[in-house]
């Protein structure tokens, strides 16, 4: 039986240095070094959260050869348009030491940067718009690490991972009963508001500080 986790966290932008400066006003403190994916066009810079880790990602300009179908839809203009006019917390991505087939997911594909390797699996686009779940990057990716996990050789933030709300509406309910079927320990809160629009649901990440007990809210 395969072992689930949250990994790290998903903070998109329309430009890495508008996500990271946002990231680093709401920390004050320093994210790594900037990483690049080259398969899939992308970019990001982390900072680790206790257990897991916050990724800050974009397009990267400079890769001229990027794959148009890239990881969460940060290839798809309209997506950019709609979700990325501020940057946010967009998605999420849990691990797993097993990624079985699954009705939810396309296959998994290989990456590879510098020593880390991982296959990594997205939620299935085309499934879930067919339920009605429109906004796709809500549902989690899955990771599964072939090599060590750069959150072990990361830098210690003074934060830790505290809960993750997920609001929802009727039409992403599918969500709930997947996460579930997860038996994972973190604690994520889902609260459903049938008011809302698909475009208006989102993730709150909340932090906690290790050095005052204050508490951050990222979303």
């Amino acid at each position: 039986m395969a072992n689930f986790k949250i990994d790290h966290f998903v903070f998109g932008a329309n430009t890495l240095s508008e996500g990271s400066n946002t990231i680093k006003k709401i920390l004050d403190e320093d994210l790594s070094e900037i990483n690049v994916h080259e398969t899939m066009g992308t970019h990001n810079r982390v900072i680790s959260l206790g257990s897991c880790y916050l990724e800050v990602i974009s397009l990267d300009p400079k890769n001229q050869n990027a794959n148009k179908n890239t990881w969460f839809k940060l290839g798809d203009k309209i997506y950019r348009k709609n979700f990325l006019k501020i940057p946010k917390l967009i998605s999420f991505v849990i691990s797993s030491d097993e990624l079985n087939s699954s009705i939810y997911f396309e296959q998994e594909f290989f990456v590879s940067r510098n020593k880390y390797k991982w296959f990594f699996k997205k939620p299935n686009f085309e499934y879930l718009n067919k339920n009605n779940f429109t906004n796709t990057n809500l549902f989690p990716s899955l990771i599964n690490w072939q090599s060590i996990s750069p959150l072990n050789e990361m830098k210690k933030s003074s934060y830790i991972f505290e809960s993750l709300e997920i609001i929802l509406n009727k039409n992403h309910k599918i969500l709930n009963d997947f996460l579930l079927s997860l038996n994972l320990k973190e604690k994520i809160i889902i609260n459903t508001n049938n008011d809302l629009g698909d475009d208006l649901l989102s993730l709150k990440l909340t932090l906690k500080s290790l050095i005052n007990d204050k508490h951050i809210l990222i979303s």
